[in-house]
């Protein structure tokens, strides 16, 4: 049984309904007979995996292993990975020292601090630095052991930080329903107005005319051209129906797993239809209503764009 410092987090895994946030902190203090380390690891934003790791020598043999488990568990943001070994019980290992090449560098030593009247000292790190001085034999099964222990401490690590970023992401997601909502009602407000475009234009243009020519009856023909003409060209009916839709898929998609991308996508769908409607706003309702559209997308992309 291994033995462990720290909470453990746990995360459940079997959800579908689950948005991450790429900022975060995680860390691990883990130790048994085999080894104590510390692990720590740091998440921000990044439009990508960006995974920064490089073990200490002493455990670099399970770097790929470690590598592949950070992979199938952050999908994206830039990672930041930092270990410390405290203790690696170096029992497991089969330590040889071969006295016969020792005596021979020794004397090899001897000879040249003689030929060439040397003071300093002969030492033991010198002698042990020599090839073949010092043999170190160590069975797969060892590694396999190790690796566990170094594996478990990282997935310690990644269930802390995993936490942390789930507990962000709700809030994000909150915060873009809320936004959300509020986008929704001016895209009712601007369908409400638009329909009522047509009659304005009516009664402006009667009024115009009258103005314009007294007691002189209008053609109420070429009236009606002009206001068929004008509601044509300021229609936004497909707009606000693309809108609708890409408001029911935006909000069946918030808080999903790794959605951060898509939700991007259709943000980018809604803004594209919101500055179609300004483009053909012939009303200053509409152009305001618009304005504050394009502000709330805007808030709800900088969230979205904090999402995995």
């Amino acid at each position: 049984m291994y033995g462990m410092y720290g909470t453990i987090f746990q995360i459940n895994v079997g959800s579908t309904t689950m948005a991450y946030s790429m900022t975060g902190y995680g860390k691990s203090l883990y130790e048994n007979e085999l080894i104590s380390m510390r692990v720590e690891i740091k998440s921000v934003n990044s439009k990508f995996l960006d995974l920064s790791l490089r073990l200490p020598k002493s455990i670099s043999f399970a770097e790929e292993k470690v590598r592949n488990l950070l992979r199938t568990r952050i999908t994206r943001g830039k990672i930041d990975c930092y270990v410390t070994i405290y203790s690696l019980n170096a029992d497991f290992m089969d330590i040889k020292f071969d006295e016969k090449a020792a005596d021979a560098y020794y004397g090899f030593l001897k000879s040249i601090k003689k030929r060439y009247n040397l003071i300093s000292g002969i030492t033991p790190v010198q002698i042990a630095s020599f090839q073949g001085v010092i043999n170190v034999s160590e069975s797969d099964e060892d590694y396999d052991k190790l690796t566990e222990c170094i594996l478990e401490a990282f997935n310690i690590a990644v269930d802390n930080i995993l936490d942390a970023k789930k507990k962000e992401g709700e809030e994000l997601c909150a915060d873009c329903s809320l936004k959300l909502a509020e986008f929704e009602n001016f895209v009712k407000q601007v369908e409400m107005l638009s329909e009522e475009l047509p009659m304005q234009y009516k009664q402006k243009l009667e009024k115009r005319i009258s103005e314009l020519i007294e007691d002189v009856k209008a053609d109420e023909t070429r009236i009606a051209q002009e206001v068929a003409f004008f509601a044509d060209r300021a229609c936004v009916d497909e707009e606000i129906i693309r809108l609708k839709s890409h408001i029911k898929q935006f909000s069946a998609n918030l808080g999903k797993e790794s959605s951060g991308k898509k939700l991007d996508f259709i943000l980018q769908e809604m803004l594209r239809e919101t500055n179609t409607i300004a483009s053909k706003a012939n009303n200053l309702d509409v152009t305001n209503s618009t304005l504050e559209m394009k502000y709330l997308l805007e808030k709800i992309r900088e969230q979205i764009q904090n999402l995995e």
